[in-house]
């Protein structure tokens, strides 16, 4: 299990280039990362949901692994100001528990500066819509994108490359925070609406929980609303819409619900990714099958708000 989760972590911080999703590991009932949730000791299990519902969870990406007398954290932190917010919580707890934190500097494993770093993604420097959006001069030169070099021989704004470089980032940012949302949401919904009575860390199980689906309709609301600038226009349309499933959803195990909007957020993220960093100029035909990449935002938006809306508090 460590190396695993070493190795896991390496790759997150040598990947100064390398978007690596988060992932969402399977939640038995009654479990939660590495044990039971009935022999994870209390107090262990509020300094995890006090992580989430301060809201660490999307400034230090972390890895809970649970055991019946302590608990490892896998930590990749920017600074050490990164590592005392999680130190701060787990702390007080080391002379009844024994505490293992494994961190690695993200800013210390980045590789030397090289002027390509303030480029743009390449999909998004020769995206007419963006640099419509951005009103670049050039954007209407005809035959101006068969030839990325020649576009930036034209004298390309240097404004222009700045602009979509923040909206890369952006994207970027708010995909990996939905990710870190959406990997959680399976184990917090265990924890809230599970089989095991945890006495008065119910409460604040189902509030975490539900504030973790609000923030991710948040940020499914402003990659849709981002990713449209980026988008031909009437590409919101989706191909093949899904049914409505409201009703499916009120009725069924908030533990079910959780797993798969944790799913569809997690898949979401790898398609943003392919969309940034394509690997080849064709569609894969798996997503040829699914909705439009602003439908499917925008259908998880509506789930995950529905999701918090329905669930028991």
């Amino acid at each position: 299990m460590k190396w695993c989760l070493l190795f896991v972590l390496a790759i997150l911080a040598a990947g100064n280039g390398i978007d690596v999703p988060a992932q969402s590991e399977f939640i038995g009932p009654g479990g939660i990362r590495g044990a039971l949730l009935k022999d994870v000791a209390a107090p262990l299990l509020q300094a995890w949901l006090r992580f989430h519902e301060k809201e660490y969870c999307l400034e230090v990406d972390s890895i809970f692994v649970f055991q019946t007398k302590g608990i490892e954290i896998w930590c990749l932190a920017k600074d050490d100001g990164d590592h005392q917010k999680l130190a701060s919580l787990v702390e007080p707890l080391r002379n009844s528990h024994r505490i293992d934190i494994y961190t690695t500097y993200s800013d210390r494993m980045k590789k030397p500066y090289a002027p390509e770093d303030d480029d743009p993604p390449p999909s998004l420097w020769t995206n007419a819509e963006l640099r419509t959006y951005y009103r670049d001069p050039f954007a209407g030169r005809s035959g101006i994108f068969e030839n990325p070099p020649g576009y930036e021989s034209a004298g390309a704004d240097p404004a222009l490359k700045r602009n979509l470089k923040l909206f890369s980032d952006q994207i970027v940012e708010w995909k990996k925070k939905m990710e870190r949302l959406a990997a959680d949401l399976p184990a917090l919904a265990e924890a809230g609406y599970g089989p095991v009575p945890l006495a008065n860390l119910r409460s604040l199980s189902r509030s975490v929980c539900r504030a973790h689906a609000r923030e991710l309709a948040k940020y499914a609301s402003r990659l849709q609303e981002n990713l449209s600038h980026a988008l031909p226009r009437g590409s919101g349309a989706g191909r093949n819409p899904r049914p409505a499933r409201e009703s499916s959803r009120k009725s069924a195990d908030p533990r079910e619900l959780a797993r798969k909007l944790s799913s569809e957020a997690l898949d979401l993220g790898r398609r943003i990714t392919a969309f940034l960093y394509p690997q080849a100029h064709t569609v894969p035909l798996g997503d040829l099958r699914e909705s439009s990449l602003m439908d499917a935002l925008k259908a998880l938006e509506s789930a995950a708000a529905e999701f918090e809306r329905n669930v028991p508090k």
